[in-house]
Order: C-alpha cells, then sequence, then structure tokens
C-alpha cells in the first residue's frame, strides 16, 4: 500500500462522525454554475450541498476558497454582459438588482459620508458663546417651521 493510501486511511481512522463529503471537483462545479449567473446559494444547492457546508469548505479548503472568489467574480461578469445586451425593462431592473447584491462595492447607488467635527479648541470663550447662541437659534427656528 502506497504512503498517501496510508495516510488517507490514518486520517479516515481518526475522523469522528460521517466522512467529509467535500471533493475537488465541487470547486469547479461550483464555479460553472456561478459562471451562468448562479448565486453560491443556488450554485451550492444545484451539486447537492447547503450554503452553511460550502462556507465551512471555503474555510477549511484554500482551493475552494478561490474557487468561491472566482465564482462570484464570474457570476458578476455574466450579469453584467447580459445588463449590457438587454433590451430596456424587467431584464435590466433585475439585472441591476442582481449586480448590487453580487457587487456591492461596485453597483452600490449609497454614498458613504463621513463627517469629522472641526477642531475647535483653538477658539475662545467669546467663538464658542457665539457658537452656542447661533446653535440655539438655529434650532429655534428649526422646531418653529417643523
Amino acid at each position: 500500500m502506497s504512503a498517501k493510501k496510508k495516510a488517507t486511511k490514518a486520517k479516515e481512522a481518526n475522523h469522528v462522525g460521517r466522512p467529509p463529503k467535500y471533493n475537488k471537483s465541487f470547486a469547479k462545479r461550483i464555479v460553472d454554475r456561478m459562471a451562468q449567473g448562479y448565486s453560491l446559494t443556488a450554485a451550492a444547492a444545484d451539486c447537492d450541498i447547503h450554503r452553511d457546508t460550502v462556507y465551512d469548505w471555503e474555510a477549511k479548503y484554500p482551493e475552494f476558497s478561490d474557487a468561491i472568489r472566482l465564482g462570484r467574480a464570474k457570476r458578476v461578469s455574466f450579469l453584467e454582459l447580459g445588463l449590457i445586451g438587454a433590451p430596456d425593462g424587467p431584464t435590466v431592473t433585475s439585472r441591476i438588482f442582481a449586480l448590487k447584491n453580487a457587487s456591492p462595492q461596485e453597483w452600490r447607488e449609497k454614498t458613504e459620508v463621513q463627517f469629522t467635527p472641526p477642531d475647535l479648541s483653538g477658539l475662545s470663550n467669546d467663538d464658542l458663546d457665539l457658537l452656542d447662541a447661533i446653535a440655539a437659534r438655529a434650532a429655534r427656528l428649526g422646531a418653529r417651521s417643523g
């Protein structure tokens, strides 16, 4: 018996519970499905795998993790290419919706604005009192108009 087979048998002997279902062929199958536009969940289901199992394998097997990242990119490519050639109407809307979820960093509409308050440490007490008065007046005006 080869050393590789002995190591595999030893590993299986130490394994508690059902042997893992993972096989490297799943990576290609998932990528192929996602390249057709399937979500990760749908691609996993098409391969008779639960999405949670996919996440477990993604954490355990580097080659599977790489395949998932490639699958996500291929799915975005599929959706974008379909959007470019789509007529107006429901197809465009559904592709845009899918892209916003598949690649939010590139397709999101919401712009993040971060406000950093100015440094007031250099202002005098008189200047700070003036700012307080302006803020109080603005609050009163806002309360009257609202």
